[in-house]
């Protein structure tokens, strides 16, 4: 079965890419210290109606820079931590390049839509755009040692606290 998907914008302002960010400080490659612009093409600008009343929304969009596919990893390539599975994971080399990711909205103005905590490079196609509410909320979720280590270290580190208060538990 084919499944074919339309994009309905695309990301005109985005995270740097891998090669860029190395060249950045630690302290800046988060990126939640980044705001992203997403163009939205006309004929789906009626969808943004009302969408500037949530905090949070959830952006579907296509890893069109991701050639690889791996279907076991290191989490962050680091050797301490245990081999999973992709799906285990969010990272990129998946066997479809859809990714999601949750992000603040700064602000709505058609055809535009401002964001921070978007992933996404410059260029990317953006699918589908859905509300963050009450449906979209697990409290306290199971998560395996290894990330919820990692989490601790990097909530202070990357001062999540600070940018992005909202996340984690």
């Amino acid at each position: 079965m084919d499944i074919v998907l339309k994009p309905i914008g695309v990301v005109v302002e985005g995270i740097p890419r891998k090669d860029e960010l190395k060249n950045l400080p630690r302290d800046k490659r988060s990126k939640y210290k980044f705001i992203s612009t997403l163009q939205i093409f006309d004929e789906y600008l009626d969808g943004l109606l009302g969408l500037e009343e949530y905090s949070h929304c959830i952006i579907i969009w296509y890893m069109h820079m991701e050639n690889d596919t791996v279907l076991k990893v290191r989490p962050w390539g680091d050797q301490s931590l245990p081999i999973v599975g992709i799906f285990a994971t969010r990272f990129p080399p998946r066997p479809n390049k859809v990714a999601l990711t949750v992000v603040e909205i700064l602000e709505v103005s058609p055809p535009y839509l401002k964001v921070r905590g978007l992933d996404a490079w410059s260029g990317s196609p953006i699918i589908d755009i859905k509300p963050y509410d009450y449906y979209d909320i697990v409290k306290n979720p199971r998560v395996p040692k290894w990330f919820h280590e990692r989490w601790l270290r990097w909530y202070k580190e990357k001062e999540y606290d600070k940018y992005v208060p909202w996340l984690g538990p």
